[in-house]
């Protein structure tokens, strides 16, 4: 079945006919636009704040390098041990 062009536009006319129009339960504000110069403003603000901020945190690589090259004592490492053995009997 072939359908024309003109009956196509005819189901068209006809389907946006019947659409309702939905009126909306409350009424809807028009939205908030900023001024142009406040937007750049802003951007540029950020775009600083980006700018100053590190990528790395050296306090944190520092500590955790310290960690890595540290041993800890056999007196901590067989308590962290006794712990986590004492930990799982209590869970069971």
């Amino acid at each position: 079945m072939q359908i024309s062009l003109e009956e196509l536009r005819k189901v068209a006319q006809a389907y946006r006919g019947q659409q309702a129009v939905v009126q909306p339960l409350e009424p809807v504000p028009a939205p908030f636009v900023a001024p142009k110069a406040e937007d750049e403003r802003l951007a540029r603000e950020i775009a600083r704040m980006l700018a100053n901020t590190p990528d790395i945190r050296d306090e944190r690589v520092h500590e955790a390098s310290q960690s890595l090259h540290d041993k800890p004592p056999a007196k901590a490492i067989a308590a962290a041990i006794m712990r986590r053995a004492i930990a799982d009997k209590m869970t069971r």
